[in-house]
């Protein structure tokens, strides 16, 4: 008699492969490049966290703006509090801002996050995806509470539901110091 143990491990091993291979990847990620940081169960839901290496048109406005950046280099180090501008994105829906309370909530008390260079971190529960994007040329640290990232991803949630069709974006962001060669947090359909 012939044991099903092997074929059953198989089957898990290439479900869980297909799961990750599927999760949803911010626009910015260089295809292949997505990990899995972690996975935690909150509220019965999944909370996804993960990481890529930018894609380089992504990286351009660093390149043009670094003269710019030196003069900020000492203050753009440490995001915590940073002001930031807020663009809501045109387009009806986005995710549902509950799911998105429920993430910034369940990351707010992990204390803070190095920002590598050119990467983009991001987490995904139910409907919401929140990402970190950093286009700067130097590591930056972000806090997670809420009069940082937690607070931003909330604001985004809820304020910036679209009212027009458009982009396969539905959401928002917040620029610090209103650039784009610093970086931002999005907010959008997971």
């Amino acid at each position: 008699m012939k044991s099903n143990i092997p074929v059953a491990i198989t089957i898990a091993l290439l479900s869980s492969l297909a799961f990750a291979a599927t999760l949803p990847a911010p626009a910015v990620c260089i295809p292949g490049t997505e990990t899995i940081i972690s996975t935690k169960a909150f509220d019965g839901k999944d909370l996804i966290e993960s990481r890529c290496q930018m894609v380089e048109t992504y990286l351009t406005s660093r390149n043009t703006a670094v003269e710019a950046s030196k003069k900020l280099k000492a203050r753009n180090r440490n995001l915590c509090g940073a002001p930031c501008t807020t663009y809501c994105n045109s387009g009806n829906g986005g995710p549902n801002p509950n799911d998105c309370s429920s993430l910034a909530s369940s990351v707010q008390n992990n204390g803070g996050l190095n920002l590598a260079a050119g990467w983009t971190y991001y987490y995904n529960w139910g409907s919401c995806q929140a990402y970190i994007v950093n286009t700067s040329s130097e590591s930056q640290y972000e806090c997670m509470d809420q009069g940082s990232f937690g607070g931003v991803v909330n604001y985004l949630a809820w304020n910036c539901q679209g009212n027009s069709n458009g982009g396969p974006y539905l959401g928002g962001s917040c620029h610090w110091y209103d650039n784009t060669g610093i970086g931002w947090i999005q907010v959008q359909t997971s």
